[in-house]
């Protein structure tokens, strides 16, 4: 399978991060808005295979990967410096591309402001305002608007692109009806891995079943996904709880792999229902 990247921009900001799961679940309705039911059958079916067609990564500052996952330092004295350096260092999520993709652009700097927006609470039964009932929602704001998605494909450029500007067409993620997650393609390229390796980082959120993965080192999280488009209003909304690897996990695999994971299914009582359970992947060097 080919790699490729593809620029995208906000235009908006966001109350949904753009995680790769659900990028890709946005795509899976793109599909199904556009080439109906049964090209959405034939998708899903090539994702359950040893070789997906489509797998996503989440998105990055423009010239940036999700940093790899520490290596594990051994107890020991620690000078003060030391210790400042480490927790600097944690507070680093983004590393320059152009270490392990051949074709990466120059790195943008980038970080999300986290608002806090106050809105009235409705009423369910009577469709009207909760008098003087107010909950925050959080907004995220992107300091520059460029990002970097990387897709691991079966699949053409155009049609990579055309998936893509279907994906985000009605805006991404939640309020996406009130303006928020509106995000535009601007370029899809080829690209490839600069590095060989045994040793890998994940560029998405994924699953495992740890069948030929070594020395695993992540964070986890927990993940409640919802249903969107017309199952959302027709059916429970939330799916199965599952605990995902997230992005910047780092492996060690006995085999040249492109991605790790596979699709989730039975996460919700409609079986058609999946979740992304999948991330490309870089070698990242055995140092």
């Amino acid at each position: 399978m080919q790699l490729y990247k593809a620029a995208i921009k906000l235009e908006s900001s966001l109350a949904t991060p753009l995680k790769g799961d659900t990028i890709w679940g946005h795509v899976v309705w793109g599909i199904a808005n556009h080439e109906g039911d049964e090209a959405v059958a034939r998708f899903l079916e090539e994702a359950k295979s040893s070789e997906p067609t489509f797998v996503v990564s989440s998105a990055f500052p423009k010239g940036t990967i999700c940093k790899p996952y520490p290596e594990h330092n051994p107890r020991g004295e620690m000078s003060t410096k030391k210790y400042a350096e480490i927790k600097q260092n944690k507070k680093i999520k983004f590393v320059s591309a152009r270490e392990y993709v051949e074709g990466a652009d120059e790195i943008v700097d980038s970080s999300f402001e986290k608002i806090q927006v106050m809105h009235n609470a409705i009423n369910r039964f009577s469709n009207t305002v909760e008098e003087g009932s107010l909950f925050a929602a959080q907004e995220m704001w992107a300091s520059q608007p460029c990002f970097d998605l990387y897709i691991l494909s079966k699949y053409e450029g155009g049609r990579i692109t055309q998936l893509l500007e279907w994906a985000f067409e009605n805006g991404y993620g939640a309020d996406a009806s009130t303006g928020k997650g509106k995000v535009s393609v601007v370029a899809v390229s080829k690209v490839e891995a600069r590095l060989s390796s045994t040793k890998y980082v994940a560029l998405a959120p994924f699953v495992s079943d740890f069948s030929g993965i070594n020395s695993l080192k992540a964070d986890t999280f927990i993940r409640t996904g919802k249903i969107g488009g017309l199952f959302a209003t027709s059916m429970n909304p939330y799916k199965k709880t599952v605990v995902m690897f997230d992005e910047g996990a780092v492996f060690e695999s006995e085999k040249p792999i492109q991605f790790i994971g596979s699709l989730i299914t039975g996460v919700h009582s409609d079986a058609r229902i999946c979740q992304a359970g999948f991330a490309p992947v870089l070698p990242i060097g055995d140092d």
